[in-house]
């Protein structure tokens, strides 16, 4: 008898190699991907994969509730394995990269709003945007050398 995958445990159907394999470079990630990335990745070990597959795995293991989808910058969609508890997201305007973090009070205000307005809430989305360390450095050297030239100028 054959021993069922994790995968198997989570869903019917076929689990073939590549789906094994996408799943987990999306574990492996260690940060959200993108579908170009995760197929880049997955050529690597596979080179006849091919993007229309890795979408397709994507478009299945989001509906199975294996992998959430964010589209942070209104353009691209990044991939992260579904989390054991909800988290939320810092986005860094400069470089893109995205940082999680948790917010116990969300659910104080779930709870509330159902409380107080009878209201279910099924899904909350914080999301909050700015410069992380390296980028606010960057930007106030950026900053500095753009002074000094404009000061250089003027003598």
């Amino acid at each position: 008898m054959q021993k069922k995958s994790a995968i198997d445990t989570r869903f019917s159907g076929r689990t073939t190699q590549q789906r094994q394999l996408i799943l987990e470079i999306i574990k492996q990630a260690g940060r959200h991907l993108d579908a170009d990335e995760i197929y880049e990745r997955s050529r690597k070990r596979s080179p006849n994969i091919s993007l229309s597959t890795v979408y397709r795995n994507l478009q299945f293991f989001k509906e199975q509730g294996i992998v959430e989808d964010h589209q942070f910058d209104g353009v691209r969609r990044l991939y992260e394995k579904a989390p054991n508890s909800k988290h939320h997201h810092i986005v860094c305007l400069g470089c893109g990269k995205v940082f999680e973090f948790i917010c116990p009070s969300t659910e104080k205000i779930k709870s509330r709003l159902s409380r107080e307005k009878g209201f279910q809430v099924t899904n909350v989305d914080v999301r909050f945007s700015g410069y992380c360390p390296a980028c606010q450095q960057r930007l106030k050297q950026n900053s500095n050398t753009k002074q000094k030239t404009n000061n250089e100028r003027r003598c």
